[in-house]
């Protein structure tokens, strides 16, 4: 899955199109939790595995002071062109989440695209701990999750996506442990050239 967020982090929002044309009524909705759950005003938000930035650029258009977290520096990258092709100013921090250094400093902390799955109950707690640790008081946390109670498997799910004369087929494979929801995620991406030149990851 590395690859994902490595190799092709080029292409990541190519291949989460449809999720982020939905972004704006999803921050809508996360506006709404804000407001309802945030015993404070929110003005500074820390968003945790923010990739290339999708729902963070969002946050920030909506002028929340944002600061963006992730483990890839090549996701970073894609995510500070946007940035700055957008007249947006984030601070854009590359770091593991489960290492989140901060005290009392945002007023919530998010973390989107399903992220929260990937964590095992061990670490889950550690995450949960860092985040408290990091919001001030009365702050919220907000952890976007993909269904309802879910599990076993499924799979291959295919689809394919088109940008700059490139045709991406994308097939997933996912394992849900029932209990503790957490995600198992085997992703094949092929890429085909115009030239007729085909990659696999």
């Amino acid at each position: 899955m590395h690859e994902l967020y490595t190799v092709l982090a080029e292409y990541y929002d190519v291949i989460y199109r449809r999720r982020a044309e939905r972004v704006r009524d999803e921050m809508n909705f996360v506006e709404e939790i804000f407001k309802a759950d945030a015993k404070r005003d929110v003005k500074k938000i820390l968003d945790l595995a923010c990739g290339t930035g999708i729902p963070t650029l969002e946050l920030a258009k909506r002028g929340y002071e944002v600061t963006g977290m992730d483990l890839h520096e090549e996701m970073l990258e894609v995510a500070k062109r946007k940035a700055k092709r957008e007249g947006l100013t984030i601070e854009f921090i590359q770091g593991d989440a489960l290492e989140v250094d901060s005290n009392q400093e945002f007023d919530a902390v998010t973390m989107f695209f399903s992220s929260i799955m990937y964590f095992d109950e061990k670490d889950l707690k550690k995450l949960f701990n860092l985040v408290v640790k990091a919001l001030k008081p009365r702050g919220v946390f907000v952890a976007d999750f993909p269904c309802w109670f879910y599990g076993g498997s499924d799979g291959p799910i295919v689809w394919d996506e088109s940008a700059d004369g490139e045709k991406l087929v994308i097939t997933d494979w996912r394992i849900v442990e029932p209990g503790l929801q957490k995600l198992h995620f085997k992703r094949l991406v092929q890429i085909l050239k115009p030239n007729g030149e085909t990659k696999s990851f």
